[in-house]
């Protein structure tokens, strides 16, 4: 075993995709800032890809989109400003493309949708900026293997550090350091009891396969023959790259039919595709962008003064904060959604007069849609009911359908629908507009519900169970063409779906893999690879990190629990302590320097998988990568002193 180095103030980071860089990027620019800047030596360390991460790395198919548009991206904490890229300045995602020499990725604007592996691309251009300019005030030093300890040792921290993880020739290196960041991303969940099952019967029967739990880039998805039939178990964005891979990575390509619809031309090289999920629907479109970065709805109700109010009133007996979800917050956010779906109506018929005069009457209701109602229609508005995000999660529920037939008849009129409800935009589109206003409303959404803000009841029950795992596919989608092109599928009879509800497993009888929906009369379909494609829930314990599992098992790191003894909900989830996101123990004693950020701490943060801020704008992803580098900083100074 070699050892690295003993010297004092030195930070490892541990992970380098965006969250690391983020983190890493704020620290560069808080020591430039300084009137006197300190020596520091950071430690950037990656299992897959220094600058980009697993996720990111530049090496995945082209077919694979990011579903945020490029000019809501920036990496930078702050805007150019003449000079070079730097901590604290530098180009947005959308800047940087018009900077590259490849033709398909300068011709990208701000409101597309551009491949993960330019992203990724673009990752490394500020990774390689801000080592630059660390390199000028400190040291960096990259190690390209997988931590899979971390201990504390007198007041510091003993990482272990393993090469090429993969290799037999493998080196095990240690190094100690001051302050340790765990920016890890996901981790590949352990298989449940079902999956285990299921891996079995692949394992013992030759033809079969079975693939679950990692992105579509890290499945190996090039060795399926031609014509083989393949299920595919959800159907997120995670489906959407595996059947992409299947088609136009294989030579098929999407053409624009005369009247305007899309239709798929094979190559012959694809595989018959078979899905489904529990809603029977794909995640549905985003709507087309027509927002400019600071261009999101100011609230009107679910504000954060009324959050803060809400927490000041209602606490525990211990005096923590505990709201109840569908009781305090879910009525304030569903009058968000109604108030922008009537009053872009209101805009669309009437115009910007006829809006704000709707919109003053509705405030002065308060934020109960079912009141407005008689409002609306007095407005002569078309569609005056207000939005039900239940019905438009779950329009297959309770449905029944004769054959498969009619399944593809029904989803199609509701597809088509989607994309014409995309195509008007999330500014001029009045069900966009109303759904994108959850995606403005997040971050105070976190205000209300991270570290514990709602009752373990609630938060289990009512937010987690119901609400976020139904209305994230409403505005978390991909754009209108993918939907376009699901259908296309369907026609060219490369993708079949079996309905709601789906239920999936081993046919003894067959010696085959099934699909199957509840909904669908005679819709069990057989297959010889079955694919998972729904990305497990984030987990403490049950994933095969061995960095996770040593921490947990050596009682270094504790899970995030809600509630008290008699109402607690164990979430899974990393704890971290709220002010500056310091690991806390299993015993609840945060770690005096260990932090954690990102997919780990998910249960104790809520939608953890943002992977960029944006330009100009002051987000929770940036925040929380500056509340870490100045307890860094601080807690590095301190013992200094000492």
């Amino acid at each position: 075993m070699q050892h690295l180095t003993d010297e004092v103030l030195d930070l490892a980071i541990v992970g380098t995709g965006p969250r690391g860089i983020s983190v890493f990027e704020r620290i560069a620019a808080q020591l430039a800032a300084e009137p006197e800047p300190r020596h520091v030596r950071v430690w950037l360390i990656d299992a897959v890809e220094l600058g980009a991460g697993r996720i990111w790395r530049v090496d995945q198919e082209s077919c694979f989109l990011m579903n945020t548009v490029v000019g809501e991206i920036s990496m930078f904490s702050g805007v150019p400003d003449g000079r070079p890229c730097r901590p604290g300045a530098g180009l947005s995602f959308h800047q940087w493309l018009g900077t590259q020499p490849d033709p398909e990725l300068t011709a990208l604007g701000r409101d597309d949708y551009a491949p993960r592996y330019a992203y990724g691309r673009y990752l490394h251009h500020v990774y390689d900026a801000v080592r630059r300019d660390m390199a000028t005030r400190g040291e960096v030093t990259e190690l390209t293997g997988r931590v899979t300890a971390v201990r504390e040792r007198a007041e510091r921290y003993e990482l272990t550090v393993t090469s090429h993880p993969q290799d037999a020739a493998a080196e095990e290196h240690t190094l100690t350091v001051d302050a340790v960041v765990i920016t890890t991303g996901h981790a590949e969940a352990e298989l449940s009891e079902h999956q285990r099952a299921l891996t079995d019967h692949a394992r013992t029967t030759p033809r079969l396969r079975y693939l679950s739990g990692d992105s579509a880039a890290d499945l190996d998805l090039h060795t399926i023959a031609p014509r083989t039939a393949v299920g595919v178990v959800g159907l997120g964005l995670s489906f959407y790259d595996i059947v992409m891979s299947f088609t136009v990575g294989r030579g098929g390509r999407f053409k624009d039919s005369p009247d305007g619809t899309v239709f798929y031309v094979p190559s012959g090289n694809e595989p018959w595709v078979v899905a489904g999920s529990r809603s029977g629907l794909p995640i549905r479109s985003r709507g087309r962008n027509q927002k400019g970065v600071t261009e999101r709805a100011a609230p009107k109700f679910l504000t954060s003064a009324a959050v803060g109010r809400l927490r000041e009133q209602r606490v525990r007996r211990d005096g923590t904060p505990a709201l109840d979800f569908d009781r305090d917050v879910l009525p304030l956010l569903l009058a968000e959604v109604s108030y922008a779906y009537y009053t872009t109506q209101a805009r669309q018929q009437g115009g910007a007069e006829q809006a704000a005069r709707l919109g003053e009457q509705l405030a002065a209701l308060g934020p109960e849609p079912a009141r407005w109602r008689a409002v609306a229609e007095r407005s002569g508005l078309h569609d005056p009911a207000p939005v039900d995000l239940e019905r438009l999660a779950r329009p297959l529920h309770h449905r029944r359908f004769g054959s498969g037939a009619d399944l593809v008849a029904a989803l199609r009129g509701l597809l088509v629908d989607d994309i014409a409800e995309a195509g008007r935009g999330n500014v001029d589109g009045p069900l966009k507009a109303a759904l994108d206003a959850i995606r403005d409303s997040r971050e105070v959404l976190r205000h209300a519900v991270d570290f514990g803000g709602l009752t373990a009841r609630s938060h289990r029950v009512d937010f987690l169970g119901r609400f976020a795992s139904r209305t994230s596919p409403l505005f978390t989608g991909p754009p209108r063409s993918r939907t376009a092109q699901f259908l296309a599928l369907i026609d060219a009879r490369v993708l079949d779906v079996v309905g709601p509800e789906v239920a999936h497993g081993h046919d003894a009888e067959r010696g085959r893999f099934y699909l199957e929906s509840p909904a669908v009369d005679g819709s069990r379909k057989h297959c010889d690879v079955l694919i998972d494609s729904r990305i497990p829930t984030p987990g403490l314990v049950r994933n095969t990190d061995p960095l996770l599992r040593q921490l947990v098992a050596e009682r270094m790191a504790g899970g995030f629990t809600h509630g008290t003894a008699d109402e607690a909900y164990a979430t899974g989830a990393r704890h971290i302590t709220a002010a500056d996101r310091r690991g806390g123990a299993a015993d609840g004693r945060p770690h005096r320097a260990l932090y954690a950020l990102g997919i780990p701490t998910e249960g104790a943060c809520w939608f953890t998988q943002i992977g960029n801020g944006r330009p100009g704008v002051s987000t929770s992803f940036t925040r929380d990568a500056d509340v870490i580098a100045l307890s860094v900083l601080r807690r590095a100074k301190s013992h200094a002193v000492q």
